[in-house]
């Protein structure tokens, strides 16, 4: 055995176990037949979502980065970010639609692979540490999805909501945030000294007092709620600024995004 190579098992190990834990929500979301079930179904992406967080860390502690590491995340994401969530989301608010549910679905995971497809691309173009997301991360979507199904069946004890609309709505709306060219900041160049550190802590603040008063899937939804509607209107900003004639151009390094 090599053993130089061994240091290239411990971040993808973390990889290939986020796609492990995709696939287990996939399966729990559509054969589940209790509440439970559809609560660790989301719970399963909460973990796939650490594991997609860590994976790139330990790869750079290790100095175990590889192109194998970059696409392997990749197509990682593309299960656990772009099928699960799809799926759990038909399960818990858009079977009664059908056909047209499965759909809505499918919008979901298309715009998560096309917005895979054009990291690979710009990463292959740009290098450097990233201050933006462009488009919303898919993580994070998936992250809304899990936030909204948590808080539902904690809060009704169902495993199913009648709001089907609504879901498919959801759906499409944030498959649109990550195709879009809105920036989401990344936070990796933030100062948390000042005023940014004060935001910071009245904002947990604020989602543990959320979290107290109904339900932890309360504040995860409050804080994917917050960090959308920062992108949006950091992007309302940037139009305005365009159409005023005003000077938004960016570096490559400030376009460039990099998934969580």
């Amino acid at each position: 055995m090599d053993l130089s190579k061994a240091k290239y098992i411990a971040p993808n190990s973390l990889t290939l176990t986020s796609i492990f834990c995709g696939i287990c929500s996939i399966n729990l979301a559509l054969t589940g037949d209790t509440p439970t079930d559809i609560m660790f179904a989301a719970w399963l992406l909460v973990v796939a979502m650490v594991c997609d967080a860590l994976d790139g860390r330990v790869a750079r502690m290790t100095k175990a980065e590889s192109a194998l590491g970059v696409q392997l995340d990749s197509l990682a994401d593309m299960v656990s970010f772009g099928v699960a969530p799809a799926m759990l989301l038909y399960a818990w608010g858009m079977k009664s639609l059908g056909t047209w549910g499965l759909f809505f679905g499918f919008c979901f995971t298309a715009c998560t692979a096309l917005r895979l497809a054009r990291f690979n691309v710009m990463a292959s173009e740009n290098e450097g540490v990233m201050k933006y997301f462009l488009g919303l991360p898919s993580p994070l979507a998936a992250g809304t999805v899990v936030a909204v199904v948590l808080a539902h069946v904690s809060a009704t004890g169902q495993m199913t909501t009648g709001a089907a609309t609504s879901v498919a709505a959801m759906a499409v709306l944030l498959g649109a945030l990550m195709v879009s060219n809105i920036r989401y900041r990344t936070f990796k160049d933030v100062n948390f000294r000042g005023r940014a550190g004060v935001l910071a802590l009245a904002t947990i603040f604020l989602a543990g007092a959320v979290a107290y008063t109904f339900k932890p899937g309360a504040a995860l939804v409050l804080l994917m709620v917050l960090y959308i509607a920062i992108g949006l209107v950091g992007g309302v900003l940037h139009w305005s600024r365009a159409i005023l004639g005003e000077d938004v151009e960016y570096s490559d390094d400030d376009m460039m995004d990099e998934e969580a």
